[in-house]
């Protein structure tokens, strides 16, 4: 049995907590936060023993794997803790606030002997796996053009404010659009050029909207969008992906989640499900540790992730556009 103690139980903390329920072969036993609150919670809610700071669950606890669901700015010095612990790591995205931040957890991984992971979720979203299967499959002909969109529910409130905050967050295109820039380097491999623009800066309205344009090595262009608003609305996502051959699109808010149309004009649908994907990320993590086999999200691909979502705020910028 992996036992767990996982750091930070706000609002993704807790949904990892959940999560950890579904998946076999481990269990929660203590929860690190720094709010009283967010402690009591998560032991009625859980069960579990909850400690003031990841120093305290280190040193009072014998877990297994550590679950960083901390602020972004926060990830460093939290997985460094853990790594000389010498315990598995699982760690929210995006790797790091900064690129040196990430190369320092570059380099302190090199060589180490437990397993690391990274929360990109998106690629356990059962919609968005099914679209990459049947890309790689071929069922479009050769993928030419991607668009994506991701957002569309009121800006985020976190401890301390800290989404508000660009230096400590990153804005929408380091928290939020990342997942879909993963999705896309996932799909299509290694990003050539970026070019973005982005509200961060140009509004004291509580809003940050960003688009994102990717080209890859391969040919294919990306156009990547998200938001955060200042109005209370629905969060969706939504991605189509245009080959040659035909169209394949998903959209959160409708019945049917995937619904792929080529030529000639034939039409298969992949139905909805109800498979929790942050349980199935954990679950991932879990069986790696057992298999001692990598998570399929490791600190290289995340850091290569972060690198394009860094390289895209540069672009937003500058208003220039960024070779990578």
């Amino acid at each position: 049995m992996i036992r767990v103690g996982v750091v930070g139980c706000g609002i993704i903390g807790r949904i990892h907590c959940e999560a950890l329920q579904e998946v076999p072969g481990c269990e929660l036993v203590v929860v690190a936060d720094v709010e009283l609150a967010n402690r009591e919670r998560a032991k009625k809610e859980f069960g579990v023993s909850a400690v003031g700071s990841v120093e305290e669950m280190l040193a009072e606890f014998d877990v297994d794997l550590v679950d960083i669901c901390v602020p972004t700015y926060l990830h460093e010095a939290v997985m460094t803790q853990a790594m000389r612990a010498k315990k598995h790591i699982f760690c929210e995205k995006p790797l790091a606030r900064s690129l040196e931040e990430g190369q320092r957890l570059v380099a302190l991984s090199a060589g180490y002997d437990k397993k690391i992971g990274i929360g990109h979720v998106v690629r356990f979203a059962p919609a968005y796996e099914g679209i990459r299967q049947s890309v790689l499959q071929g069922e479009i002909g050769q993928a030419g053009v991607v668009r994506t969109f991701r957002g569309g529910s009121q800006f985020p409130v976190g401890w301390q404010d800290w989404f508000a905050d660009f230096d400590r967050s990153g804005g929408v295109i380091v928290d939020l659009l990342i997942h879909d820039l993963d999705y896309c380097r996932w799909l299509f491999g290694d990003v050539e050029r970026v070019y973005a623009k982005t509200t961060q800066g140009r509004t004291t309205a509580r809003l940050e909207h960003a688009m994102v344009v990717l080209r890859f090595k391969n040919g294919v262009i990306a156009h990547v969008e998200g938001s955060w608003t200042n109005f209370p609305g629905q969060f969706y996502t939504a991605v189509e992906v245009a080959g040659t051959d035909g169209l394949i699109s998903f959209d959160s808010r409708k019945t049917n989640p995937i619904v792929t149309a080529t030529v000639p004009d034939t039409r298969a649908q992949i139905g909805p499900t109800a498979v929790n994907p942050y349980a199935l990320e954990l679950e991932d993590m879990v069986q790696a540790i057992k298999e001692d086999r990598p998570p399929l999200v490791s600190i290289d691909d995340a850091f290569a992730t972060l690198e394009v979502a860094l390289a895209a705020s540069r672009s937003a910028r500058t208003g220039q556009v960024v070779e990578l």
